[in-house]
């Protein structure tokens, strides 16, 4: 299995990932244009992706969705309901099948076991996803206040994680962001912190070596240093993580 971030952050959202039976789409969150373009880049096929999986229906996770489906590439989308009724008409008149999945409840698709995530965020129903194929895991769990603590042994070692750490808190505090942009990104349905990120992954990665690709990193009230930072004072073995950062320029396939 390969993983592959095509753009990550608040100007756009997508991934792509492949193995030797199905490949498959996260979110449509830049052009169809930049998606076509990317995959060039790789090395990849656009039209070896049939299948698009749906976090939630903020617009740097849709911004392409309509161009994708005109392109007639997609041939199923797996979303909430909640997702589903967010998404304006013009977009549900070009959606194929729809496949309408709920959090904790897991489902099989060809031979990846998924279990949608529950995110806290202010969206209709947004979901993160685990994804299993024979002996490999991967975890997408991005735009979220919080990760409720029930999920900790549900998500617990897997080989990859695509978790964000979004904001510094002084950074945001102290930026010219309007006091309600602040207060949303800060609360329980806002943006998991550097803090909260690395301190979720030290819960984590627990007897398997993992990588983390550090995904929807803010531009401006965000940097490396600082994420390096929090995972310096929070993971206890450093040894146990590769760490990657996603941003609009694509990361190298991440193979597992």
């Amino acid at each position: 299995m390969e993983v592959f971030v095509l753009a990550s952050g608040s100007k756009g959202n997508v991934t792509f990932v492949k193995n030797e039976v199905v490949s498959f789409f996260i979110d449509a969150g830049i052009s169809y244009q930049k998606i076509v373009s990317k995959m060039k880049n790789y090395g990849e096929d656009i039209h070896s992706a049939k299948t698009l999986f749906l976090t939630h229906e903020h617009h740097d996770h849709i911004y392409g969705l309509k161009g994708l489906l005109k392109s007639g590439i997609i041939e199923d989308v797996y979303l909430t309901k909640g997702t589903y009724d967010a998404l304006n008409q013009e977009v549900k008149d070009l959606l194929p099948r729809v496949e309408i999945i709920r959090a904790d409840e897991p489902f099989y698709y060809y031979q990846f076991e998924v279990l949608p995530i529950m995110l806290s965020h202010d969206a209709s129903e947004p979901v993160g996803f685990k994804f299993i194929w024979k002996d490999k895991t991967f975890v997408l769990l991005t735009d979220t206040g919080y990760v409720d603590q029930s999920y900790i042994d549900v998500l617990k070692d897997a080989d990859l994680y695509i978790l964000e750490s979004n904001h510094d808190p002084k950074k945001l505090l102290n930026s010219g962001r309007p006091f309600s942009l602040k207060q949303r990104i800060l609360g329980v349905q806002g943006h998991l912190s550097n803090e909260d990120a690395a301190s979720l992954m030290n819960k984590l990665v627990q007897t398997k070596h993992a990588k983390w690709v550090v995904a929807h990193i803010s531009e401006d009230c965000n940097d490396h240093f600082d994420i390096e930072k929090a995972i310096v004072d929070s993971i206890e073995d450093l040894l146990k993580i590769d760490v990657f950062f996603a941003s609009q320029e694509s990361l190298p396939g991440i193979k597992l």
